[in-house]
């Protein structure tokens, strides 16, 4: 079967009492709950089977699904994730598929006056034929479907029929049809999740099928197309909103609008109006007293209104909406200052630095995403301090379960339009569709409160600039012209019009990065993706000078824990670099290059496990430094988005939690570097300076030590004086040359400890090495440990008979998260770790491997 994630723990009791709460009162209200509905809904999800076009076997079908999935849980192919079973399952991808299903259908469904059949989610390039008449050809993965039926229908049986054509094969066609060549992925031509055709952290599966819910919508009288509520003013006494309702209605009707917030059943609103025939359009405006404004995750409450939106007709139907609603202020900053050109986010007026990830699906094949595994990422991202998640421009616009808890749990959302590291046509015909999709998808998400901005595309304006597209495909004057006329038709033009007429609160950037990360703007002027480090091989050092004003995109590669390898190879492949492990690689030369910077480490490792323990130490060294670097300057940078959350399937890339969940030593590092204070101590270019960052809306005052500490625990003490941090700001606290610091002892065997003890008793500790890890002159550490039975895992309390640097508990062959890993442990101290775990005490003890940095240097 598909290979699956396990589940965060924390908050649980909690998260799955409102995920039972989220099915009733955010996805049912789509069809009325009530006795009397404006509308009903019927289900078309059962009884679907599928066959490869022009053959007779047929098959059961999941809807919704893939064809992909179909194939695989019928046993028709292997799992597609083992080995390298990848390469032989590309015909999947280039073959034509049919689905159909037979539904029943009575008298009373064909006396409404409408009915709809509704298609949520088509993947891509499908028509569709009901009754044997062809009533849609669809073409696009990111829009919703609609078509007027009823005449097609009739009492019985009815036959419903899908024909959906290969993407692949349908991008050769359209491009001879566009007649110039168009730079980037065979995803271009198509409206389909361009991440499917490949990337350099993810496989090529181009899937079809059924994606999302289908269903029959009937009605009557009249429909209700959209609900959207804005905030207009905020005081600390009134929060001033507006409600919009958008009904469709076939006749004349008395009707009456009203809001009401569930949380304490008070009516907000209530007004009598009159629906006309033809499309009605109705603001409704109500007040909230004494308001409790939404935070992001970590600065105050995610206090959202549960708003109920009624409409009653005279006729005695009724229809019901539930919006989850946070009251806030929020601006996307961009303008002129003594840095260059800013951007940064302003919550209830306050500046906020943005701390989190580029989050892409959490799956290759979309649909085997649980609810349960949404609660998962955002519960880490939440537990990982975060405050903002990038949902990037090559994946699909998420499940509104995603937004939901990321509303709930404080998470911002910078979200692109998906549009990722390509040039698009700008023929009437795609700005068209693409149009359709933009209007939809800024309706179906504008209500959620944590919405930032919307972003034209991911790296298409960079890549026409500075990745030579012109040249290497000897694209002409003329065509590069078109070329560009049809981007800014589509980034310049069309996109931010949709957003500033359905979402006007909102802010619009064309694309990310706003210049080349080798370009002198791209560190003075809005978003940045800094590449140098990685794709350039530049030192990691480089952070440190190439900090811009907001970084979007920035990583390094590491390896996946050893029970997620052995998902797709066994024991005896555990080899550098075994078929699978390459299989698992996408990036041409990713091993190369971890293996570049590792030896600049003085890291050299022989074995599967200690490459994968090596590379994820050295990620979370790089991308910590970048994240010290951007946090202390606030607040000419505003924010840090590092590349990625999470993988879509198992395999060595620059992610911070496997397709599992299990957690890389960068996710722990990211936990300790995005708290509501950090103290940062780095060492550049002949001077070790310390930093302390404060996010926090009132001072904090402590004090602050600073030590040099060998690996025997004697300490020198270099500052030790008392400190007030500034509200929301970066403080310059020490600086000592390193030439001083390092006169009078071998570096390769201290480290410079920065704690900083806030008077009511909160400990906010950095430790850094003066040497790289390979020439540290480590002791060798016998570490023992007990292993404890307790709720939902087992307690390790580890003890070590002399210094043991990195220490890392993992289980060789089962997914599990350790609440803390990677840590530094002396002798003389106590070291307690929760695992969450479902194994038998014999099983977990079996599997628990407790190791540290001095293992793996016995071998260099």
């Amino acid at each position: 079967m598909i290979l699956s994630k396990k589940s965060l723990p924390g908050k649980r009791e909690r998260s799955m009492i409102w995920l039972s709460r989220f099915l009733l009162i955010f996805i049912l209200p789509a069809c009325n709950i009530n006795d009397a509905p404006l509308g009903e809904r019927f289900e078309l999800m059962h009884n679907w089977e599928f066959s490869q076009s022009g053959q007779e076997e047929w098959n059961p079908a999941i809807v919704p699904g893939t064809v992909h999935t179909d194939l695989l849980k019928n046993n028709q192919i292997p799992d597609p994730f083992y080995g390298c079973n990848e390469k032989n399952l590309q015909w999947i991808g280039q073959t034509d598929w049919v689905y159909r299903t037979t539904f029943q259908v009575d008298a009373s469904l064909l006396e409404k006056s409408k009915v709809n059949l509704v298609f949520e989610g088509l993947d891509t390039y499908a028509v569709v034929s009901l009754n044997d008449n062809k009533i849609l050809e669809a073409n696009n993965m990111f829009r919703k479907w609609e078509i007027n039926c009823k005449e097609f229908l009739k009492e019985g049986g009815n036959v419903l029929e899908i024909i959906f054509e290969s993407a692949e094969n349908r991008f050769l066609q359209d491009s001879i049809a566009l007649g110039y060549p168009l730079p980037g992925g065979r995803w271009n031509q198509s409206r389909k999740a361009a991440y499917h055709f490949g990337w350099d952290w993810g496989p090529k599966f181009v899937t079809a099928g059924i994606w999302k819910p289908v269903y029959l919508e009937a009605w009557d009288s009249h429909k209700v197309e959209d609900i959207h509520v804005v905030t207009k003013s905020v005081t600390n006494q009134k929060a001033d909103l507006q409600s919009t309702f958008t009904v469709e209605s076939a006749r004349a009707e008395n009707a009456s609008l009203r809001v009401i917030n569930a949380g304490n059943g008070q009516q907000l609103a209530a007004e009598e109006i009159k629906l006309e025939p033809g499309v009605n359009e109705y603001a409704l405006d109500f007040s909230i007293i004494n308001p409790i404004l939404w935070w992001t995750n970590g600065l105050g409450e995610q206090h959202l209104y549960e708003l109920e939106f009624v409409i009653e007709t005279a006729s005695g139907k009724t229809f019901e909406q539930s919006i989850p609603y946070g009251i806030r202020t929020l601006e996307v900053v961009t303008e002129d200052d003594e840095f260059g050109n800013s951007l940064y986010v302003k919550l209830n007026n306050v500046p906020v630095f943005m701390k989190g990830a580029n989050y892409i699906p959490q799956h290759s094949f979309v649909t085997e995403v649980q609810d349960e595994d949404y609660q998962a990422i955002i519960d880490m991202a939440v537990a990982s301090n975060m405050n903002m998640l990038r949902v990037w421009g090559g994946g699909i616009y998420e499940k509104d379960i995603f937004y939901e808890l990321c509303n709930r749990h404080g998470l911002l959302v910078w979200h692109d339009f998906m549009f990722a590291c390509a040039m698009y046509p700008g023929h009437n015909a795609f700005v068209e569709n693409v149009r359709q999709e933009a209007i939809y998808q800024v309706k179906r998400l504008r209500n959620h409160s944590n919405i930032a901005l919307w972003c034209g595309n991911n790296e298409a304006d960079e890549g026409w600039h500075n990745w030579q597209w012109q040249r290497t495909l000897d694209i002409s004057p003329k065509d590069s012209a078109t070329i560009w006329e049809g981007y800014k038709r589509v980034f310049h033009d069309l996109l931010p019009g949709v957003v500033n007429k359905y979402d006007p609160q909102r802010t619009y950037l064309s694309t990310s990065p706003m210049h080349g990360w080798g370009r002198e703007e791209s560190l003075k002027e809005g978003s940045a993706h800094y590449w140098g480090v990685w794709w350039g091989l530049q030192p990691f050092e480089m952070y440190l000078e190439k900090v811009p004003r907001f970084m979007s995109e920035y990583g390094f590669q590491a390896m996946p824990a050893l029970a997620t390898i052995r998902q797709f190879q066994e024991p005896e492949d555990d080899f550098l670099f075994s078929d699978p492990l390459k299989c698992h690689q996408k990036h041409p030369t990713g091993y190369h290059t971890i293996s570049t910077y590792l030896e600049r480490e003085n890291l050299y490792p022989e074995s599967v496990q200690e490459f994968i323990y090596l590379s994820q130490m050295v990620q979370a060294k790089g991308i910590g430094l970048a994240i010290e670097a951007h946090r202390r300057v606030m607040p000419r940078c505003m924010g840090t988005l590092y590349w990625q959350l999470n993988d879509c399937w198992p395999v060595t890339s620059w992610s911070a939690t496997d397709v599992n969940g299990n957690w890389k030593a960068l996710q722990y590092k990211v936990r300790d570097l995005y708290d509501d204070i950090i103290v940062s101590v780095i060492e550049h270019q002949d001077s070790l300076k310390v930093f302390l960052v404060s996010d926090r809306l009132e001072p904090t005052s402590g004090n602050l030590y600073i030590s040099l500490v060998n690996f025997e625990g004697q300490a020198q003490v270099q500052f030790s004086e008392p400190i007030v941090l500034e509200t929301n700001k970066s403080t310059h606290a020490f600086t000592v040359s390193s030439s001083e610091l390092r006169e009078n002892i071998n570096p390769a065997e201290w480290l410079v400890r920065a704690r900083f003890e806030t008077l009511s008793g909160e400990i906010y500790q950095n430790e850094k090495f003066l040497e790289t890890l390979g020439n540290l002159n480590l002791p060798l550490a016998l570490i023992d440990y007990e292993i404890q039975s307790t709720e939902d895992g087992y307690l390790i309390k580890l003890t070590s008979n002399a210094f043991a640097a990195h220490v890392q508990l993992y289980l060789s062959d089962s997914h599990a998260w350790f609440d803390d890993n990677f840590f530094h442990l002396w002798p003389g101290e106590e070291k307690v770790v929760f695992c969450n775990s479902t194994l038998s005490l014999m099983e977990f003890e079996s599997q628990l491997n407790v190791c540290s940095l001095r293992d793996y240097l016995m071998n260099n």
